[in-house]
């Protein structure tokens, strides 16, 4: 038996380097193949893919300029498929737990049990919702992965007794310290884990305290370095165009009113650091974790299980009677609990000073420094648990936790991806080209739409992959986010609005409107046509309120179609009701009546049926306008069933120019309720 400590530390650290890769494939990657694009990934990847890395340069240009150092590299190796963005993102997150065993390790070399624990804590943190986004998080992810190993490299060159290697140490440290800096400001916080990091080290040797404190400032000092030159750069060189990452303008308020600015700071901060170490457990769990469907729900408690016995090899082989001196025990876990109380506070300090909050889902990013005092207080305080079997249920509940709000969280996004690569291949069925310039304002049922981005990024990337402009990204096709300010907007005619968002220049006109409307997860995409619009019963007010203001002439139907791409849209989805709905509104839109009755055919004759009864429409008028009356009145107690899709058939039809007797006789005593 191999009893070197040497040879036993590398082992522990190459099983633990394979555990914890193990696990977080297990957390992280079940659903990588099917993950997209989503939220930011839009703009920033239609600009890349029409002016290439130059668009990013100028997207990052405006408050983190070196984010392209890692985007533009990444971009020319990746291209646009996002499956490879979500598996460097993996990478960098794994990259960062090792990072943080390394430094638990070097701080307390022999409690490398609860380093274990602190490292898969951090590693699998529920609070931090965005994993799956991977093109628009990378620098989040890379800048992390970079300051944990930069603070660990500092530890191990404090440690060092060899100048050289001591040097060498810090050089490398310095160099991950400004990457890290330069791709997210707010992550400063950090430092004051570095410095808690080397104080704690200097605090065990003998002297008096001011002796310690001035060993600590010396062995520091390099250190120093990383936020002195961030800082001045980002002071009085940068010219930084976006509020929300400019200190001055954060920081104003705290002079024009100082007392109220204070309070507000100390209730954020109080609140981000209970949502950030408590509610980050419960709250994510509730709102992704929590899985109905009993296949999906299985399948996270398997991972869970199968996260846990990993978990527990890892442990069984570190934890000894002889693995924690019982002299310093508690003097170890007081220095565990005080650092992951000063990663706690100080990893949220810049965000509460920033004036954001924690709040899950969308603002789950800020918890990421954060993240790293939770694993350790609850690592120290699981330490003192005695009983064995009670402190691996108790680690036990946070794993099954974090397993299923992560299983829960991408099947989430697995769902949003599905449908709305569903809405945009039905749109190219239904629309073969956009008029240049038209306005799109588009409802995707159950998937939020909180920019305009989220519908002309597809859009323009569907039919209009190129830039209009050689000077700058522009855009084609351009849209309006569906909310009370588009509604009014829209109704008193407002005209072209222009916005730069990160140089990509946009002209929407609330005069030039097209509505692609998916009222339920049932429905098929609507095109509204102002001048005969039909509404679902799913509709919603806002659709209705402007739905008169579409106007289907932007729709080129006779121009070639468009096909998604499928590195963005996926494959095409199979040929269901849909597809001939799509293809047979297109055929009323050209006028073709024997199209759009032979597409009505095909679908009956394979079982098709809309789930939406204002989908029968097209054929509807089809019949009317060819008088096939018997068509009309084997319809009629599907549509009845539904009043108000009854009511618009009445008014629709029988507003019809050129319509026989007999056909107008049928729609009145069929559809038109009294």
């Amino acid at each position: 038996m191999n009893t070197n400590p040497r040879t036993n530390k590398l082992s522990d650290g190459l099983m633990v380097g394979v555990l914890l890769t193990l696990i977080a494939a297990f957390i992280y990657l079940p659903f990588v193949f099917q993950f997209g694009y989503y939220f930011d990934d839009w703009y920033i990847m239609f600009a890349a893919g029409a002016r290439g890395v130059e668009a990013i340069r100028e997207i990052y240009s405006i408050d983190r300029p070196a984010g392209a150092l890692l985007m533009s590299p990444l971009y020319t190796l990746f291209g646009a498929n996002p499956l490879f963005y979500n598996l460097s993102a993996f990478v960098f997150r794994v990259a960062s737990a090792l990072g943080v065993w390394i430094l638990c390790v070097r701080m307390w070399p022999r409690a490398r049990s609860v380093a274990f624990i602190t490292a898969l804590l951090y590693l699998i943190y529920p609070g931090f919702l965005s994993q799956p986004n991977g093109i628009t998080y990378q620098y989040y992810l890379a800048g992390l992965a970079s300051a944990i190993w930069s603070v660990a490299l500092t530890v191990q060159a404090v440690i060092t007794t060899q100048r050289s290697h001591k040097w060498l140490l810090h050089g490398v440290s310095i160099l991950l310290g400004l990457f890290y800096l330069s791709q997210i400001e707010w992550y400063i916080g950090i430092e004051a884990i570095r410095w808690a990091c080397i104080l704690l080290l200097k605090l065990r040797e003998k002297g008096s305290t001011r002796q310690k404190i001035a060993r600590a400032l010396q062995q520091g000092l390099p250190a120093m370095l990383i936020p002195v030159l961030f800082l001045a750069w980002r002071i009085f060189f940068f010219d930084n165009e976006r509020g929300a990452t400019d200190p001055g303008m954060q920081l104003g308020d705290v002079i024009l009113y100082p007392a109220q600015t204070l309070f507000r700071w100390g209730f954020s901060q109080a609140q981000n650091v209970f949502e950030t170490s408590i509610a980050a457990w419960v709250i994510p769990l509730q709102q992704v974790g929590l899985i109905r469907d009993n296949t999906h729900r299985l399948i996270g408690l398997a991972i869970g299980i199968v996260s846990l016995l990993l978990s527990l090899v890892a442990l069984r082989r570190m934890e000894s009677p002889n693995s924690v001196p019982h002299d310093d025990s508690s003097k170890w876990r007081r220095e565990m609990a005080w650092l992951g109380l000063t990663a706690l506070i100080f990893g949220l300090v810049p965000v509460t000073l920033a004036n954001r909050e924690v709040a899950f889902p969308s603002f789950s990013r800020y918890t990421l420094v954060a993240s790293l005092g939770v694993a350790m207080l609850i690592a120290a305080w699981l330490s003192q648990v005695s009983k064995q079997s009670v402190r691996w249920g108790i680690l036990a509940f946070f794993i099954l936790a974090s397993a299923l709000t992560h299983y829960g969280n991408g099947l989430q996004y697995v769902t949003s991806t599905q449908r709305t690569r569903d809405f945009w291949w039905q749109v190219s069925w239904r629309v073969p080209q956009f008029q240049q310039n038209t306005t799109l304002i588009a409802n995707i049922s159950s998937v939020a739409t909180e920019e305009d981005y989220f519908v002309w990024g597809p859009a323009n990337i569907i039919y209009y992959p190129e830039s209009q402009n050689d000077e700058m990204v522009q855009p084609a096709l351009y849209a309006a986010v569906l909310n009370r300010n588009t509604i009014q907007k829209v109704l008193i005619r407002e005209r072209q609005e222009y916005d730069n968002r990160r140089g990509i220049i946009t002209y929407k006109n609330y005069r030039n409107i097209l509505i692609l409307s998916q009222p339920s997860p049932n429905s098929c995409v609507h095109v509204i046509n102002g001048l005969q619009p039909e509404f679902s019963t799913a509709e919603s007010d806002s659709i209705r309120v402007i739905g008169s203001f579409s106007e289907l002439e932007h729709i080129l139907a006779d121009e070639t179609t468009h096909t998604p791409p499928q590195l963005v849209f996926g494959p095409q989805p199979p040929r269901g009701w849909c597809y001939f709905y799509q293809s047979a509104d297109l055929a009323r839109q050209r006028g073709d009546w024997e199209s759009v009755i032979r597409l009505g055919n095909e679908a009956q004759a394979m079982g098709f049926a809309p789930s939406d009864a204002i989908e029968w429409m097209p054929f509807i008028q089809a019949y009317a306008v060819t008088g096939d009356v018997d068509r009309l009145t084997a319809l009629a107690p599907v549509i009845s069933a539904e009043p108000y899709v009854a009511l618009q058939v009445c008014r629709i039809i029988g507003g019809l120019q050129g319509l026989s007797a007999e056909t107008l006789e049928t729609v009145d005593s069929l559809y038109c309720i009294e």
